[in-house]
């Protein structure tokens, strides 16, 4: 199992706080994987539709932010995407190292917290991110900005899926964010290209929630920014 080198990285980085970082590294040691409902063996199918519509175009290389197990970074490696999977939790990055590759170029795993990663600047052309920033600690936000702005090549695009504020049901992850949080984290670094609403459809049973997919029945967004070659000029 790899790990990113931190070395080089500014003294005053701060990283994932410790707790949740041991919530996690817990979660991937303690749970079965087919417990976790992001666990799953298809691709994340609002995902899957930006990519057919041409979102995100390959070989890349792109980043797999928060990539878990790895089904979506053997997808995109699959079609053609130079792609490298990082994961804070070293259970989640063990699970996908053991899968098998399907036809296609096999993903990069590292286990790396993105909060202050120490992979080479401006090394990826695109990345995608399904379910890792929702889940941050708020305070961690700005950090997380900065520090993919960081990773990213000016002009790269940055897809990013959430589960939306206007989903109100009490089953799904703790944070809900609106367009304004996401605009007011990443909008000095990031240019907003483009913003969809996916409303949810079905309604919240029991045997969706045990479905192998029920984050994606969720209400929420999904967006593309791009990596600024400046940051926002200041207001006037």
């Amino acid at each position: 199992m790899r790990k990113a080198s931190h070395q080089g990285l500014r003294r005053d980085a701060v990283g994932m706080p410790a707790a949740a970082r041991a919530m996690w590294t817990r979660l991937y040691a303690e749970t079965p994987l087919r417990a976790l409902p992001w666990a799953h063996r298809t691709p994340f199918p609002p995902l899957v539709r930006v990519v057919d519509d041409g979102w995100l175009s390959p070989p890349g290389p792109l980043l797999d932010v928060g990539s878990g197990v790895g089904t979506n970074s053997y997808w995109l490696a699959g079609r053609g995407f130079r792609t490298t999977g990082v994961d804070i939790a070293p259970g989640a990055i063990a699970a996908a190292e053991s899968n098998r590759a399907p036809e296609g170029r096999r993903p990069r795993f590292l286990v790396d917290d993105i909060l202050v990663s120490a992979l080479p600047r401006a090394r990826f052309r695109a990345a995608v991110d399904v379910g890792c920033f929702q889940t941050l600690p708020p305070r961690t936000r700005r950090a997380f900005s900065t520090s993919l702005a960081r990773l990213l090549a000016p002009g790269a695009p940055y897809v990013l899926f959430w589960v939306a504020r206007e989903e109100t049901g009490a089953w799904g992850p703790p944070h809900r964010l609106s367009v304004g949080d996401v605009v007011d984290t990443f909008e000095p670094l990031f240019r907003v290209e483009r913003i969809e609403y996916r409303p949810r459809r079905v309604r919240l049973s029991r045997a969706v929630m045990r479905s192998s997919r029920p984050l994606a029945t969720l209400a929420g967004y999904t967006a593309k920014l791009v990596r600024r070659s400046a940051p926002q000029p200041p207001a006037r």
